[in-house]
């Protein structure tokens, strides 16, 4: 065949360049992969942060409204109250004939008292027209089955993919550090929080927090702390109470969440700490984040801080709200 004249035919890339470039491309991606992975967190640590302060705004225009801090538990009302499907320790009603329909203070949590404060009142209208306990039992279930981006925080995938059904939150209110464990009744005690709870063996199980109560100063005490809800989603339920959004630090329990260590008021309990491994049995039993380093943590003026792993001790004193423990914020 006759070549043509000033003409030549195209160089094609050799194996070996062509190895050279794709081994350059995926250096280039590895360096880049752990800075869009960064910014990707601080973006998801910021917004997390965002949510809680909206619940740290709603708390205290709650305290505008009722001079006090949203109630931990529901209200317990002593030889008249009803099971509703077998959960106690999540809230009491009492029964509409006769007596008040349900509402914000004898059903659900702390989160459950604050939704009018973030908007989100008409989730709790089902529930408050109910008239009989099979309509309280079905809106209330319909109100704890929903869920929402406000109660998780964007960097935990785990409440993010929980099934349908398990409306989790990442966010738990902080009750104290003195808590004890309360001989045959399940959960956690302490007195000393924003959302102290002391007993449930009575009707004086309740503790009414206002801002006068935090002699500690409201910037040096905690709110509100993060943790992901348990491996098998049995406990982080947004709308129950103790260990489901509740939980002192440290955590001095074991009759809720299996896996729990602090078993005596005297033992150092359960502290935070990050987690090697996430779904751990005991990982429910303490305030942790998938955020690397530490988590975020609302203050009792509404204002939200992160704390590493390395200041829980300045985390256990910032837990109560009339201490007097001398330390370091910063």
């Amino acid at each position: 065949m006759r070549s043509v004249p000033g003409r030549t035919c195209p160089r094609a890339f050799t194996l070996i360049e062509l190895l050279v470039v794709i081994a350059i491309i995926a250096v280039l991606v590895g360096l880049l992969l752990p800075a869009v992975q960064k910014v990707r967190e601080a973006a998801d640590r910021t917004s997390c942060a965002n949510k809680m302060k909206q619940w740290g705004l709603a708390c205290l225009n709650y305290h505008d409204t009722r001079n006090e801090f949203p109630a931990p538990r529901a209200l317990l009302q002593s030889g008249n109250t009803v099971n509703v499907s077998g959960f106690t320790s999540a809230y009491y009603y009492i029964p509409a004939s006769g007596s008040p329909r349900p509402t914000y203070d004898s059903v659900g949590s702390w989160m459950t008292r604050a939704l009018p404060f973030v908007e989100q009142d008409n989730m709790f209208a089902p529930v408050a027209a109910a008239t009989n306990n099979s309509q309280l039992d079905t809106a209330f279930t319909s109100m704890l089955n929903t869920k929402s981006s406000l109660w998780i925080c964007p960097s935990d995938a785990h409440a993010a993919s929980a099934p349908a059904g398990a409306a989790v939150t990442t966010y738990l209110g902080v009750t104290g550090n003195d808590e004890w464990p309360e001989q045959g009744h399940y959960g956690s005690n302490a007195r000393n929080g924003i959302f102290a709870v002391n007993t449930r063996s009575s009707s004086t199980g309740r503790i009414p927090v206002r801002i006068s109560c935090i002699t500690d100063g409201t910037s040096n005490t905690i709110m509100v702390g993060e943790r992901p809800p348990t491996a098998d989603y049995y406990w982080g339920w947004w709308a129950y109470s103790d260990s489901d959004n509740l939980l002192a630090h440290p955590n001095r329990e074991t009759s809720t969440i299996s896996g729990c260590l602090g078993n005596v008021p005297t033992g150092p309990g359960e502290v935070f700490r990050p987690e090697s491994d996430p779904m751990r049995k005991g990982a429910g039993c303490h305030f942790w984040s998938y955020h690397p380093g530490g988590a975020n943590w609302l203050l009792a003026d509404g204002s939200v801080r992160f704390f590493t792993y390395s200041q829980s001790n300045i985390i256990t004193a910032m837990a109560s709200r009339n201490g007097g423990e001398v330390f370091n914020i910063d």
